[in-house]
């Protein structure tokens, strides 16, 4: 028996959407704007003021798209973790600060 979808589920889906669209051209723009310094993960949901869990998964996309790229870098978080910095594929191999 398939599963009927109702109206109110089809327009949360098609929020969902439009925010994670949303979520990524912040998550692409603040790492742009670092430049060749880039930015971690951590960063990135720090300087947008979203939770980790809505724009971790954005930069993941981004990186999938190859519009995001490793810098061969990495930054330690304030845990003591290392973690990678991402700029856009522009800057790639150019280094930064960190």
């Amino acid at each position: 028996m398939k599963r009927r979808t109702s109206r109110t589920s089809r327009a949360a889906m098609a929020s969902l959407g439009s925010m994670a669209s949303t979520l990524r051209a912040i998550a692409y723009r603040l790492i742009h704007e670092a430049g060749a310094d880039g930015m971690t993960a951590l960063e990135v949901v720090e300087a947008s003021g979203s939770n980790r869990w809505g724009i971790q998964p954005r930069i993941s996309e981004l990186v999938s798209a190859k519009a995001v790229v490793d810098s061969g870098r990495t930054r330690q978080n304030p845990s003591g973790r290392h973690a990678i910095v991402w700029v856009v594929a522009d800057h790639a191999g150019q280094g930064g600060d960190a």
